[in-house]
């Protein structure tokens, strides 16, 4: 759990203390460690000369506050891909039983969209590869079905599209999941094929719909033709591409970046790129599970998110102790973390 130390004029009500509050003049406790810190006893430490504030700040806690066992499932999913895909790039191997039992499990032992949301923020705390990103993806492609409300199988062809669309990258000489900047001419021209890689293993896999061969293919084309490698155009690319196009994106950006400047990458800067009934549909409805969170500003600010605004997802309303700030209506202040 993250600790940072804070003035007085910066803690919030709801924060909880890393450690006891002490009165230096006397050495007396004026509040415990793991106390929950409200408006009367931050009033009440402004009348003591007090030593540094240690406070937890842990927005993943706070928000999703994941069980321990739905985290390990987490972990043994990317560790049972790894085996499967492994198994399924390599010539002597045919039997697709354990992948199908996979995808098959993934719905119910993750049928909740905390759950799914929640275990895509584990990025930084754990080990991130291939199959971290494609379970990511797969979470990600989930969701917007759901929120498509796309049929049955529509969501089983995605599911298991998003598991395989980077099976075709495991060969390749360098990693294409954590490096893909500042390639040189011969390495990007090799990560532009890896569609088409994937398209290839995946194309032979006995019992699977085209379709799911198709979107891996086209995972990274993009609606206004700017995509790889077939520079397809919207109508060219079929709907499970489109779902692993938005869901793939997303979860690289957030790699990088924090949920709102995220959101406001596709919705400025790739608005163009993707399906925009599916774009719109899955960021309103993701950026609303990021409420409660709390955000540092530029202006040195802590506060927590209270309301997601309609009018811009990215640019929430802030409420810094008694005090609410519309980022939408004060366009100079920008949120440079989540806590």
């Amino acid at each position: 759990m993250q600790k940072i130390i804070l003035p007085v004029s910066k803690c919030i009500p709801g924060m909880v203390t890393a450690q006891p509050i002490v009165d230096i003049s006397t050495g007396a406790t004026i509040i415990g460690q793991n106390q929950l810190l409200t408006k009367e006893n931050l009033q009440n430490i402004n009348k003591f000369i007090h030593g540094d504030i240690w406070v937890y700040l842990d927005s993943f806690n706070k928000v999703w506050n994941l069980p321990s066992e739905t985290i390990e499932s987490y972990k043994q999913y990317s560790k049972a891909l790894s085996s499967v895909l492994g198994k399924i790039v390599s010539p002597k191997e045919t039997d697709y039983s354990e992948f199908e039992t996979i995808c098959s499990n993934i719905s119910s032992d993750f049928n909740h969209n905390y759950s799914l949301i929640g275990c895509t923020n584990l990025i930084k705390q754990l080990d991130y590869t291939t199959y971290t990103h494609s379970l990511n993806v797969a979470f990600l492609s989930i969701l917007i079905c759901k929120w498509m409300h796309l049929e049955k199988e529509t969501l089983s062809h995605v599911t298991k599209a998003a598991l395989l669309h980077d099976i075709g990258s495991i060969n390749l000489a360098f990693d294409m999941i954590n490096r893909t900047e500042n390639l040189s001419y011969e390495a990007l021209a090799e990560y532009e094929k890896h569609p088409i890689y994937s398209y290839n293993i995946v194309s032979k896999m006995r019992d699977l719909h085209p379709s799911i061969a198709k979107g891996i293919l086209a995972h990274h084309e993009r609606c206004d033709g700017t995509g790889f490698p077939l520079k397809l155009t919207s109508s060219q690319i079929n709907s499970i591409a489109k779902i692993l196009g938005i869901a793939d994106s997303y979860e690289l950006l957030r790699k990088k970046y924090h949920i709102f400047d995220t959101l406001a990458i596709l919705l400025t800067d790739d608005l163009a790129k993707f399906d925009p009934n599916m774009l719109l549909t899955f960021c309103n409805n993701i950026a609303n599970y990021y409420i409660g969170v709390y955000v540092t500003l530029d202006t040195g600010e802590i506060g927590e998110v209270v309301f997601i605004n309609p009018k811009c997802i990215y640019r929430p309303i802030i409420k810094i102790n008694e005090k609410y700030i519309n980022l939408y209506e004060s366009p100079s202040i920008k949120i440079i973390n989540i806590e």
